[in-house]
């Protein structure tokens, strides 16, 4: 009998999800389509002005890669999984600081994302900016909070089963 014809049955007990991890995970998610939607609608926007979409290639690109990353990431908090877990506690503080530094130089990146916009539009791209920044800094922080203290629902340190472990 080779290795590869040897099943292992999962559990079926139900896996239980902290409300707390329910809360932030979804609040990502949702988080993370409504920036889709704004993304995606800022596009719409400029290309209706008569900004070609070949111009705003790198404003599509960051469109698709933050915003869909986001959801990936919370999307696996609420999976319970222990790669998520681990991007998370990882990569969070440097999400972190990176928020931060957005939200301090959110001039200057307003500067890149309004332009060819009409100068009416501009308080109202700087305020939306600032306030997704700042909200998404807050969600990250508290999410990486939490996860330190959920560790055990996502078996980290458990031991492995014996057919997982390296020999």
């Amino acid at each position: 009998m080779s290795r590869s014809s040897v099943r292992v049955a999962r559990s079926p007990m139900h896996l239980r999800r902290p409300i707390g991890l329910a809360l932030l995970s979804g609040t990502g998610v949702v988080y993370g389509l409504a920036l889709t939607v704004l993304a995606m609608a800022l596009i719409a926007y400029k290309v209706s002005l008569g900004i070609p979409l070949a111009v705003q290639i790198v404003e599509i690109t960051l469109a698709i890669l933050v915003t869909f990353t986001i959801v990936w990431f919370y999307w696996g908090l609420w999976d319970v999984m222990q790669s998520a877990w681990w991007s998370h506690v990882i990569g969070g503080p440097l999400v972190i600081v990176g928020l931060g530094a957005a939200f301090v130089w959110r001039n200057s990146i307003i500067g890149v994302l309004a332009q060819g916009l009409p100068v009416a539009v501009h308080p109202l791209m700087a305020n939306s900016f600032a306030w997704f920044t700042l909200g998404l800094l807050i969600l990250e922080v508290a999410t990486v909070a939490y996860l330190l203290t959920v560790w055990k629902a996502f078996g980290i340190g458990a031991p492995k089963p014996l057919w997982e472990r390296r020999r």
